[in-house]
């Protein structure tokens, strides 16, 4: 089943960081994943690989928001054992590297996922791409002109064993940054969107999963951090 639906943007938590337009959203919905009867979050591992883009922007925050996402509904990161969320992340890359069919810069299809993903120990692998994700100015009735962020992203989620796709989602959404002398930088604009799409979409993800505990939602800043790791 798909959707496309609109709903009314909410405040983003970053400081200067305002709507700017409706969400847009097409892909599957909770019933679909409940359908299939999925074994509870802490009885699956789950591989997280990294999102495509064009130009490699704010690939991996929307990697660090993805497995954040995974801890706070309980599930198991991929490679087991990994004694942290950059350490998984890293253990992730050198697995696809060393996959014969690995093409640098090529976007991942659902079959190459789930290869890595089950080489990596995982029943489920997330993946995805940014068709989109940019900051522009625009005229506005202050002295500076305001940041509008744009984003566009793909996540999906596929079983291991069947190759089979079993979930995905197609955010569409903007926010703009404040005028003045605090105003919000690009980056951070962009990175609230990644956010944002992400804890959206695992809002109905942690819906379809059976009983489990669901922790506080991510912030940017914890996303931040493991980034911040991640680089190191």
């Amino acid at each position: 089943m798909k959707r496309w639906m609109a709903v009314t943007v909410l405040a983003l938590a970053t400081l200067g960081v305002m709507p700017a337009g409706a969400t847009e959203r097409e892909g599957s919905i909770p019933e679909d994943l409940a359908a299939r009867k999925p074994p509870r979050p802490n009885d699956l591992y789950v591989a997280v690989l990294p999102f495509w883009s064009a130009d490699g922007k704010q690939g991996e925050v929307a990697r660090a928001c993805v497995m954040l996402n995974l801890m706070r509904h309980g599930f198991k990161l991929a490679p087991k054992g990994s004694p942290s969320l950059a350490a998984a992340a890293r253990r992730t890359d050198a697995a696809i590297r060393r996959d014969p069919k690995w093409e640098p810069l090529a976007r991942l299809e659902t079959a190459d996922a789930a290869r890595v993903g089950k080489s990596l120990g995982a029943q489920w692998v997330i993946f995805g791409e940014f068709g989109d994700l940019k900051t522009q100015s625009q005229k506005s009735g202050g002295i500076l002109p305001r940041k509008i962020g744009v984003i566009d992203i793909r996540l999906l989620v596929a079983d291991t064993a069947s190759g089979e796709t079993i979930y995905w989602n197609r955010i569409r959404d903007t926010a703009s940054g404040s005028t003045g002398l605090f105003r919000a930088k690009a980056t951070a604009i962009e990175r609230s969107l990644v956010t944002r799409a992400v804890n959206t979409i695992f809002d109905d993800i942690g819906t379809a999963m059976p009983d489990h505990y669901t922790g506080a939602e991510v912030s940017q800043e914890m996303v931040r951090q493991v980034v911040e790791a991640m680089g190191k």
